[in-house]
């Protein structure tokens, strides 16, 4: 190499190495910069803030009628929070400094909102430390953008006020259906399987009865946990300054998935009716479609409003509810028990009839039926002379039944019984009651005696040792209308996502089948049919030109001394514009089946289905008694 070569190599080396030395000295000068200059800034800053993962409850599915009237809703609203995690004060007396901060700010929150005195007091905000430090304590809930606009003002002189949605449940109806709805009320974040993975954890809004408890989750549906009424949370990342304010930049956001809408099989004007037949008596109404077991009505009185129990349930009030002696929060459709009287002789005629009971067979009735040393009245105490069976169903006569209900046996019964799903759950969503099946062993637990032919004469008639609810009643006339299939009650059709696709639905259920011949099932249903349309028909009250009702009178004598009363009943099934119905109504302390609850029927069929849109009114004034059962 030349020395020129080696003299330009040299320079070019120089060159880099100039270069690099400059940027070597710019980049420690920004480190400096940055490190030293700059670092005790960063610092504050890092510790002047913080992430917190903030849980976003989901909207609630609404519910509604199958005609698509709302029974449930949401309803829009702001909630004040304080987050003590961000209004804790230093110092030695830190406690008692963090209450008196988060007292005065409570208090001046207050005071824009035009209330004389915050909603907690200096207890509260203590006891709110020790249980539940780390989460938000909520001011108010429900309030208008306008009142939260003022909060917002005054967030500006204290950290730690948080202000969210608050999504309340609305119920349109008040107490339409208030039993099968049933009510929310706010999740216990302290018992949330989630809790840990939220710095600020907003509870959902779950069922605690009726259908919004039962459908909150569905188990397998769309392969999620949270599927149903309840949807599933969302969260969001934010950063936290040290004055307690969240950024309004999100760095991460994963919004809440609404809840899935309910449709019930429901008719709503079925349901006001109902409600309607039996106001301002204990009692219960059930109205189904025979073919399928969907529930059209399902009423219980009295009920409650369910207006009153949100946003949250006034302790007050749900005490009232728990004293009242008429017991409004039981639903007597599906949990109340009774003696089922007269309605149980067209389970008994069959059971009859397939043990060799010949139905053109009479039997003289004089109005007592002797059993022993003892004996049972009749409806009729002059009695109603010679029947056969299908005049017996018309007329209700205790003799006849009692007579050959001993003749086959109780074990015959029995089995026809337990064909019907008497003594069982109707396997309905929301669950019910069993009653009590009769038998020995019930009997010597309850008596301390045996069973006794006077016992199969008492459960002839349905008295005795045996209850049912009236939903078991609707489905075993259901069965005796549609065939003999027993089928399973429902109320829920389906439950649809926000776009109205179907993601689940209900589908009919044939459980068992009654232990009767097609032969012998005619021959009840003409006897029934007598019931309403013959002159001397026990429930010939109910007759109608709206639909041809077959039905079934009862009324069954309970409690004893000045207590003793009557339950009474009447049950019907009938065909109309395609659709066979079955009906029960059941009044606490009647007069009679006849009397009290087939006018009460019959004018819920002429209302429903006749167009008659009035309301049905008092109950007329029934002079007669005889053959009312």
């Amino acid at each position: 190499m030349s020395g020129s070569g080696i003299g330009d190599f040299r320079v070019r080396i120089l060159l880099l190495g100039a270069v690099a030395a400059a940027l070597t000295a710019l980049v420690v000068c920004k480190l400096y910069d940055e490190q030293i200059d700059r670092g005790e800034s960063y610092r504050d800053r890092i510790s002047r803030q913080s992430i917190r993962r903030i849980r976003i409850p989901a909207r609630r599915g609404r519910i509604f009628a199958a005609d698509m009237r709302v029974l449930a809703d949401n309803r829009g609203g702001c909630m004040i929070l304080l987050y003590p995690e961000e209004m804790r004060q230093p110092g030695r007396r830190s406690r008692a400094l963090t209450i008196d901060y988060i007292d005065r700010a409570a208090r001046a929150i207050a005071g824009v909102l035009h209330r004389d005195t915050p909603p907690v007091s200096r207890s509260d905000i203590s006891r709110h430390l020790i249980q539940s430090p780390g989460l938000p304590l909520i001011l108010y809930r429900g309030l208008s953008v306008p009142e939260a606009a003022a909060v917002l003002e005054l967030a500006r002189f204290f950290n730690g006020i948080g202000i969210e949605e608050d999504i309340s449940r609305a119920y349109p109806g008040s107490s339409l259906a208030a039993h099968l709805v049933g009510y929310t009320g706010r999740a216990d974040p302290r018992a949330a399987s989630d809790r840990r993975r939220f710095s600020y954890y907003v509870p959902d809004l779950v069922g605690r009865a009726g259908l919004e408890r039962r459908f909150d989750r569905i188990p397998g549906l769309g392969g999620e946990e949270g599927a149903g009424l309840l949807g599933m949370p969302g969260y969001s990342l934010a950063q936290v300054d040290y004055l307690g304010f969240i950024r309004t930049r999100r760095l991460e956001y994963r919004p809440p998935e609404d809840g899935y809408h309910l449709v019930l099989t429901l008719d709503s004007r079925a349901q006001q009716l109902a409600e309607e037949a039996i106001a301002g008596r204990r009692g219960a109404f059930v109205l189904l479609d025979a073919e399928t077991g969907a529930v059209l009505a399902m009423a219980s009185s009295p009920a409650y409003d369910l207006g009153r129990f949100s946003p949250y349930l006034p302790s007050d009030y749900y005490r009232m509810l728990l004293e009242d002696p008429a017991r409004p929060m039981l639903n007597r459709a599906i949990f109340g028990t009774y003696t089922p009287g007269s309605v149980l002789k067209p389970l008994v005629a069959m059971a009859l009839l397939e043990n060799g009971v010949d139905p053109a067979e009479k039997v003289l009735c004089e109005g007592f039926a002797a059993i022993g040393t003892g004996g049972i009245h009749c409806a009729s105490r002059y009695g109603h002379g010679e029947l056969d069976l299908e005049e017996a169903l018309e007329r209700s006569c205790n003799v006849y039944f009692i007579t050959n209900g001993i003749r086959v046996g109780f074990g015959s019964i029995a089995a026809v019984l337990r064909s019907a799903g008497l003594g069982e759950p109707t396997g309905f969503e929301l669950g019910d009651a069993r009653g009590d099946f009769p038998s020995a062993e019930l009997k010597k637990r309850l008596y301390r005696t045996g069973w006794t032919p006077f016992d199969t004469g008492l459960i002839s008639i349905g008295q005795g040792v045996i209850t049912v609810t009236p939903l078991q009643v609707a489905v075993y006339v259901a069965a005796i209308a549609n065939g003999g299939r027993v089928m399973r009650p429902y109320v829920a059709e389906r439950m649809v996502d926000r776009n109205g696709m179907t993601v689940w639905r209900g589908e009919p259920e044939e459980r068992n089948r009654l232990a009767v011949s097609p032969e012998h099932l005619e021959l009840v249903r003409s006897g029934m049919h007598r019931v309403v349309h013959e002159p001397k028909g026990s429930g010939r009250r109910a007759d109608t030109p709206v639909i041809d009702l077959s039905g079934k009178t009862g009324s069954a004598e309970v409690g004893s001394g000045a207590a003793r009363h009557k339950n009474t009943w009447f049950t019907a099934f009938g065909t109309c514009r395609g659709r066979t119905y079955a009906a029960v109504l059941l009044i606490e302390r009647g007069d009679s089946g006849g009397g009290t609850c087939a006018p009460r029927m019959r004018r819920f069929f002429e209302s429903y289905l006749g167009g008659d849109t009035l309301l049905l009114g008092p109950e007329p004034i029934v002079s007669e008694t005889a053959d009312q059962d």
